[in-house]
C-alpha cells in the first residue's frame, strides 16, 4: 500500500484506549456514547478521517481507519461504532454540491453526521428543494449529532409507472424529533434510536441522488474519494467486531490459564478441545482480517493509480467485508465456548462481546446473505444488493 498505514493516527487510537475502556459500562448503561469518550474521539481527530483536507479533514486511507476501528473496537464496540459509523456519511459528502458540504462543515471539521440508510423517509419536490416526512429506525448517534442524514423517496406515487427517485438528504439535528427505541441485546451504548421528521425543507444542494455513477464536489478530488460506498463501509462496519473478537481471544486466554472447570481434575488450559478451538478461532479471525486488509489494500492502491472499480471489484470488497464480520462472529463464538458457563455471566468481558457480535452480524451490509451477494455477481445473477454497484 503506498505510504503504509498512519502510525501517528493508530497511536492517538490507542492513547485514548483508557478513557474508552473507563466508559464502556456508563455507555452500556446510558445506552449512547459518554460524553468523555466523544470528547477524546474529536480531540484526535479521528472523527475527520473521511473529511477533505480543504474542509477541515484528515482524508485518511481506508487501511488506517480500519486498523483504528478495530483498536478502539477491543475496548469498546460503542465507541467503535461512534467513531466509524459517522466517517461513512462523511465520506458520502463528496457526492453533494459543493454549497451543501460547505455549509455542512462551516462550523469546524469536528462535527457527527448521524444516518440511516435503509428505511426510506418520504420527499416531495417544492421550491428548489424537498419537503421531508416520516420516522427512520437505526440512527446511530442520534443524540450526540449535529447532521442527520436519511434516504429519501421522492414524489413516491403507487399509480406512476416509474420507480421513485432515492435521494439522500442531509438537515440539522434539531429538526427532528428522537425518539428512544434502543432497548437491546447488544451494541446498547451506540444510541441508535428512530428518528422522526415532519415537513421539514432541506434544500437540493443538501441533497444527492443515490446513483452509481457521480461527479465528486471540488473539495473531493483526492484519491479517497475514489473509493466506491462498499470500499468505504469495508473499512469501518466489520472493523469493530474484529476488535472485540480479539479482546474475546485475549479474555479466554487468561481465563483457560487460571480456570478449573467444575468435575475437572485439571486446568482448562490442559484440554485438548480447549487448545483446539483457540487454534481455530485464531485463524478464523486472522484469515477474515488478513482477507479485508488486502481487499482494502488493492483497491486503495486503484485510488492512488488513478484507476476505476469494476463491479467485480466491488464484490470481492463487499465479499471481504461479510467474511471479516463472519470471521469475528465464529471466533467470538468458539471463545464462549471454550470459556463454558464464565463466558455467559454479566460480570465476563465475554458475555459483551457474544451479545455485540450477535448484534452487529445482521448489518445489511456485512452479513451472511452478502456471500450470496458474491455469488450472484460470480453466476451472472443480478444481485439482491444494488448496493454493490456504488
Amino acid at each position: 500500500m503506498h505510504g503504509g498505514p498512519d502510525t501517528a493516527l493508530i497511536d492517538a487510537a490507542r492513547e485514548i484506549a483508557p478513557i474508552v475502556r473507563e466508559h464502556s459500562r456508563q455507555a452500556e448503561q446510558e445506552r449512547r456514547l459518554s460524553q468523555p469518550v466523544l470528547k477524546a474521539l474529536r480531540e484526535t481527530g479521528l472523527l475527520r478521517m473521511t473529511t477533505p483536507r480543504s474542509l477541515g479533514g484528515l482524508e485518511t486511507d481506508p487501511v488506517t481507519r480500519a486498523l483504528i476501528g478495530e483498536e478502539v473496537g477491543r475496548h469498546d464496540s460503542a465507541a467503535a461504532w461512534t467513531l466509524e459509523n459517522p466517517l461513512d456519511w462523511a465520506f458520502l459528502c463528496a457526492r453533494l454540491p459543493d454549497e451543501g458540504a460547505e455549509e455542512i462543515y462551516s462550523r469546524g471539521a469536528d462535527i457527527l453526521i448521524a444516518a440511516q440508510f435503509g428505511r426510506p423517509l418520504k420527499a416531495t419536490s417544492t421550491n428548489g428543494g424537498y419537503r421531508v416526512s416520516g420516522r427512520a429506525p437505526f440512527v446511530s448517534n442520534c443524540y450526540d449529532a449535529d447532521w442527520i442524514s436519511s434516504t429519501v423517496l421522492v414524489d413516491e406515487d403507487e399509480s406512476a409507472e416509474d420507480e421513485p427517485e432515492m435521494r439522500m438528504v442531509y438537515f440539522p439535528s434539531e429538526e427532528c424529533e428522537i425518539i428512544d427505541t434502543w432497548d437491546v441485546m447488544g451494541m446498547r451504548g451506540t444510541g441508535s434510536n428512530d428518528i422522526s421528521v415532519t415537513d421539514v425543507y432541506v434544500p437540493a444542494s443538501r441533497t444527492f441522488p443515490m446513483v452509481p455513477d457521480f461527479e465528486p464536489g471540488s473539495h473531493y478530488r483526492g484519491p479517497l474519494y475514489r473509493l466506491p460506498v462498499v470500499g468505504a463501509a469495508a473499512a469501518g462496519i466489520p472493523t469493530p467486531m474484529l476488535g472485540v473478537a480479539r479482546r474475546a481471544l485475549e479474555e479466554v486466554t487468561e481465563l483457560a490459564r487460571t480456570k478449573t472447570p467444575v468435575a475437572s481434575s485439571g486446568p482448562l488450559k490442559e484440554r485438548a478441545s480447549a487448545q483446539l478451538q483457540l487454534g481455530r478461532a485464531e485463524a478464523i479471525l486472522r484469515s477474515g482480517r488478513l482477507l479485508l486488509l488486502d481487499t482494502l489494500s488493492v483497491a486503495w492502491q486503484r485510488c492512488i493509480d488513478g484507476e476505476t472499480h469494476s463491479l467485480e471489484q466491488k464484490a470481492d470488497i463487499l465479499l471481504a467485508m461479510a467474511h471479516a464480520m463472519s470471521s469475528a462472529v465464529q471466533a467470538v463464538e468458539l471463545a464462549c465456548s471454550i470459556a463454558g458457563t464464565t463466558a455467559f455471566r454479566a460480570a465476563s468481558p465475554l458475555e459483551r462481546c457474544f451479545r455485540d457480535v450477535q448484534t452487529m452480524r445482521h448489518h445489511v451490509f456485512a452479513s451472511e446473505q452478502r456471500y450470496g451477494t458474491f455469488g450472484q455477481m460470480c453466476l451472472g445473477v443480478p444481485p439482491d444488493f444494488p448496493v454493490v454497484a456504488f
